[in-house]
């Protein structure tokens, strides 16, 4: 196993041996979590497009409230987590998911489950959620060493991958069997077993911003600062928030085109998005040679300009045979974005002084994950006036062009990116 060394003397190895306990604990709780998190991003859209009949745009603000915390409260989340213990917020966000979660099997056997409560529910689990992930990015670098972040990335992705190989069938198959509503119970159970795995990690001092007393908008501010001003981190956040915003219109137009226009049985929608996840795995088994021998900032670029036009391959989906199309394209995108999220995640976390990372982390994540309730809001209002199908293709063409940004940046000409400083170095230029 491949050891290094970290400034306060801890040895952080991340190798093919056996991984350290801490990391080993992480990676379990990040199963668990991710597991539960594919079910529901499933499952709900399904409650409300199946159990409740509910019109396209109830569909998508049902799947908008999941992640539209990012968009509200996506930056103070990086001063709160740069100011508090990022495992204790893990912990406390997975419990909260899991009692939110539990209400929705209890108000269907109640039978007071409507569209609005769906709502309640994604929207509480969405702000959890925004905690844990920032919170997630910003702990790990206190695990492993920088030089490491890379391969450690890449084990975290493959147990994401891992989840949504099996989470979207088994979504479906569930759904088919029991209903959706049932099916959420296990994404409670999950969010209670990664609780579980996250506080049997040894609690290391973990380091927190000194400024403590700074107004929270000075604290915000400076995260912001940061991301607009960085020459490299700036295209890749334009590209990030073009992807997701085009992709979630997409996306959540896809489940309503598949599960209504077409009639295809909830189990043959999960069989289909399962694919994703097969094509994300795949790319997991190579992801760290594949940037090691590109370079990073070659991965980045290629990675989403080729992969980016598959997504057009799902609104040519139609009964028979053409079904399988829905399944290429998220097997190709899916694999693009795993070498993409790999590549700029670790180049974030090495680069950006550890004082600031939770903040840049929430900075990106108000960006790119605050495009998802906008994009499938968007999605339901295209799919309202122009028909379902209009909006699919919508979705995958602006996601088929979020490339550009990257393509028309300095990132076009740069193998390996640099460190803390962000300016390109003539050694690096290829």
């Amino acid at each position: 196993m491949q050891i290094s060394t970290v400034p306060n003397g801890t040895a952080r190895g991340v190798g093919r041996g056996r991984l350290p306990t801490a990391l080993r604990r992480l990676l379990l709780a990040q199963s668990l979590s991710q597991a539960g998190f594919v079910v529901m991003n499933l499952a709900m859209p399904l409650i409300a497009a199946t159990s409740l009949h509910a019109s396209p745009l109830g569909v998508g603000l049902v799947s908008a409230c999941q992640t539209v915390a990012f968009l509200l409260i996506g930056l103070p989340v990086g001063v709160w987590v740069d100011r508090m213990r990022k495992r204790r917020i893990m912990i406390t966000a997975d419990l909260v998911r899991a009692a939110a979660l539990a209400l929705v099997p209890a108000l269907w056997a109640l039978d007071a489950l409507t569209v609005a409560a769906l709502c309640a529910v994604a929207l509480v689990v969405g702000t959890a959620t925004a905690f844990f992930d920032v919170a997630e990015q910003s702990y790990l670098p206190h695990l492993v060493a920088a030089d490491r972040l890379v391969a450690a990335n890449a084990r975290l992705v493959t147990v994401e991958q891992t989840a949504a190989v099996a989470g979207p069938g088994t979504a479906g198959l569930v759904v088919q069997a029991v209903t959706a509503p049932l099916a959420v119970a296990v994404t409670a159970v999950s969010y209670l077993g990664s609780a579980v795995f996250l506080g049997r990690i040894p609690d290391r001092g973990e380091r927190i911003a000194a400024k403590t007393g700074e107004p929270l908008h000075r604290a915000v501010a400076e995260g912001v600062r940061h991301v607009w001003r960085h020459p490299l981190i700036r295209p890749l956040v334009a590209c990030s928030t073009t992807m997701t915003f085009c992709w979630s219109m997409g996306y959540a137009m896809l489940l309503v085109l598949l599960a209504q226009d077409l009639a295809v049985p909830a189990a043959t929608i999960g069989l289909l998005f399962t694919a994703g996840g097969a094509g994300g795995l795949l790319a997991t088994a190579v992801v760290r040679r594949l940037i090691e021998r590109l370079g990073d900032g070659r991965a980045v670029v290629l990675s989403v300009t080729l992969a980016g036009p598959c997504t057009l391959l799902s609104a040519l989906a139609a009964p028979g045979p053409r079904l399988a199309l829905v399944a290429c394209g998220q097997f190709a995108f899916a694999a693009g974005v795993v070498v993409y999220n790999v590549a700029q995640v670790s180049y974030r976390q090495r680069s950006v002084p550890p004082d600031l990372l939770g903040r840049v982390n929430a900075t990106v994540r108000f960006f790119a994950w605050g495009a998802r309730p906008l994009g499938v809001i968007a999605g339901g209002l295209l799919a309202e006036s122009f028909g379902t199908r209009t909006a699919v293709w919508a979705g995958a063409a602006g996601t088929a062009l979020a490339g550009l940004w990257l393509l028309c940046s300095p990132l076009r000409s740069l193998r390996v990116l640099p460190g803390p400083d962000p300016a390109p170095r003539p050694d690096l230029l290829h």
